[in-house]
């Protein structure tokens, strides 16, 4: 059964969805015979209908419903109406702690909000449940400013999809995630301790310790890396908090503290002042060191070695390394031999004068992300206009004054810094993907076919030049989530079970759970959400239909229908494209898209060679 706004489970009326996660999704709702308003949570569809999954749905809901902590979601009741098991839950409109993250807040405001969060935790821990997920976000707010911690024992819901090498890796949290949890271990009460630590360390220093481009790498730091320096805090409160956030975050479980409010109890500033005449436990630091950071390179570009010195004595507090190069021709190679992070750019010069030297950088593939900052003694409104049509990212004029220029150097470097974490993490993104072929030899190529004939379709439907390369960008990363499901399904020769398809059905979820961290892939979450929905609304995950599934994912969906009907697969040979063709039109309308179909068929027809490719 479908579920959706303004249909009833049992006595509650569904209102409006409020949030929709991997494992459930949450709808505002009404219970009229007592005048209520409540939260109420829903598995998937395709979840819903394997038994086993609803078992585990309703194991939790009983589990839950059994805590009873004024600073824990209360559970109301819970049910099974049509096949569709549900949860009523207590409804919270304050928004949660997500919402007020991202810039470091008072120690005392820190303390006064987790105590009660910390007592919650452990009266949950003495019950025998662990929740698996303490973030930001499942920590509501109520219109008091109390907090209350949602979501208790659902993150064991996915069983054993909810592995590091199966679907944990996106179905937890890996900002969150204790190391034990990344590697799979057992996970107890210290697990969830070490994430209330990890949401301590972002409420006062403002950021998560542990960040990446992607997922997979945040899961890596959380299991090597030392806790980094907060270096927000300063002082006495430093060191201090260093110590007890080191000991909150130690890797081995038994080194945390005993318990969550103790860790929390150990921020206060009372126990700041017994540590320094020695009444606290000793806390012993972490022995690893850390990596140092690379430190940016600035290239100045002037004819003049007068100007060349001075800039480089201006930049002496900022922290980086200054090369130079006296001529255009001199910073175009030195570009070429080793990239660097900021290039500071004379106008007048002999030879290439800057405007040239500037268009070069822009126009090389490796330099349209490296920020130019152009210097002159020129000031007229028409040279700044020549140097900003040159592809130039700031403009400054002789004398330079030292402070400005720090200023704008540093301000350039941040630019930078964000260029790269955007490139790199698409660069790890794809190469995940084809980490996710390497898995099954029998997919080898498939992701760069069904790319190419994506691409190839869009053009011929009109689509913009931004939509063509989506679709190429979506054909790379469109099984990404497959990396997240075992082999001996992915590599299985003969039919799935139930279970096992409820498991692989997972992987346009665990897909978009990957992608979304990057900052690029925003158009790219659609296809790779929705390239398994079809057209008469029998798919998965959402169950969408007809053009409510995104254009697209339609279009990824066909192409890569096309390219699995033609390849080899454990289960079976390649079919003949002529077989394919004939498979695509039985399913036109019902499967896919008839319009797109009518595109793929056509040019699978015209050139068949493209199975192939």
């Amino acid at each position: 059964m479908s579920v959706h706004e303004g249909q009833r489970l049992g006595p509650y009326q569904l209102l409006e969805r409020i949030g929709r996660g991997g494992m459930a999704t949450v709808f505002r709702a009404y219970h009229p015979a007592l005048d209520r308003h409540v939260a109420i949570k829903v598995l998937p569809e395709f979840l819903a209908e394997e038994a086993s999954y609803r078992e585990r749905f309703l194991h939790e809901a009983r589990s839950i419903a059994r805590l009873r902590h004024p600073h824990i979601l209360q559970v109301f009741d819970f049910g099974d109406d049509a096949g569709v098991p549900y949860i009523v839950m207590e409804l919270v409109e304050g928004g949660t702690l997500a919402t007020r993250v991202g810039s470091p807040m008072h120690l005392e405001d820190v303390v006064a909000f987790l105590a009660p969060v910390a007592e919650a935790l452990d009266y949950a821990h003495m019950n025998g449940v662990v929740h698996r997920d303490v973030k930001p976000s499942n920590i509501l707010v109520r219109g008091n400013g109390s907090p209350v911690l949602a979501d208790f024992g659902l993150a064991r819901l996915a069983g054993a999809a909810r592995k590091l090498t199966a679907s944990g890796t996106v179905m937890g949290t890996p900002e969150y995630m204790a190391p034990e949890q990344v590697a799979d271990e057992p996970v107890g009460p210290a697990s969830d301790r070490y994430s209330l630590a990890i949401v301590a360390y972002e409420m006062l220093t403002g950021r998560a310790p542990f960040q990446a481009d992607t997922p997979a790498a945040v899961l890596v730091s959380q299991m090597t890396r030392p806790v980094p320096a907060p270096v927000e805090l300063e002082g006495e409160l430093n060191a201090h908090l260093g110590d007890v956030l080191r000991r909150g975050l130690a890797k081995r479980p038994e080194e945390r503290f005993p318990t969550a409010s103790a860790f929390v109890s150990a921020l206060k500033p009372a126990a700041w002042l017994s540590r320094a005449s020695g009444e606290v436990t000793p806390i012993t630091p972490y022995a690893g060191t850390a990596t140092p950071a690379r430190k940016p390179v600035v290239l100045v570009v002037d004819d003049s070695a007068a100007n060349r010195e001075l800039i480089k004595a201006c930049l002496h507090q900022v922290e980086c390394t200054v090369r130079t190069a006296e001529d255009g021709a001199s910073a175009l190679r030195s570009i070429e031999e080793s990239a660097p992070d900021l290039v500071l750019l004379d106008v007048q010069m002999p030879g290439l004068d800057g405007y040239d030297v500037c268009q070069r950088i822009k126009g090389a593939e490796r330099g349209s992300l490296l920020p130019v900052v152009m210097i002159t003694a020129l000031d007229q409104t028409s040279d700044r206009v020549r140097a900003l049509a040159a592809g130039a990212d700031d403009y400054m004029t002789k004398p330079v004054d030292r402070v400005e220029l720090v200023a704008r150097v540093r301000s350039a470097l941040r630019l930078k810094r964000v260029y790269n974490s955007l490139d790199g993490a698409e660069q790890v993104i794809f190469a995940l993907a084809t980490a996710v072929e390497a898995k099954d030899p029998y997919t080898e190529a498939h992701t760069h076919r069904v790319a190419v004939r994506a691409k190839h379709i869009g053009e011929r439907m009109g689509l913009s030049q931004d939509e063509v390369e989506t679709l190429y960008r979506g054909g790379i990363v469109h099984d990404i989530g497959k990396i997240g499901i075992p082999d001996y399904i992915l590599l299985k020769p003969g039919e799935l079970d139930a279970e096992e398809r409820a498991r692989m059905h997972l992987h346009p979820i665990i897909g978009e759970n990957i992608i979304a961290p990057l900052q690029t892939g925003a158009d790219l979450l659609s296809i790779v959400r929705h390239h398994h929905e079809n057209y008469d609304g029998t798919g998965y995950p959402d169950r969408l239909s007809g053009e409510r599934i995104p254009l697209l994912a339609r279009i990824m969906s066909v192409c890569d229908a096309y390219d699995a009907l033609t390849s080899d697969r454990p289960y079976r040979l390649g079919q003949a494209p002529e077989v394919a063709v004939s498979v695509l039109l039985r399913g036109s309308g019902r499967q896919w898209d008839p319009q797109i179909v009518h595109l793929v068929v056509d040019e699978a027809r015209r050139a068949p060679e493209r199975a192939v490719v």
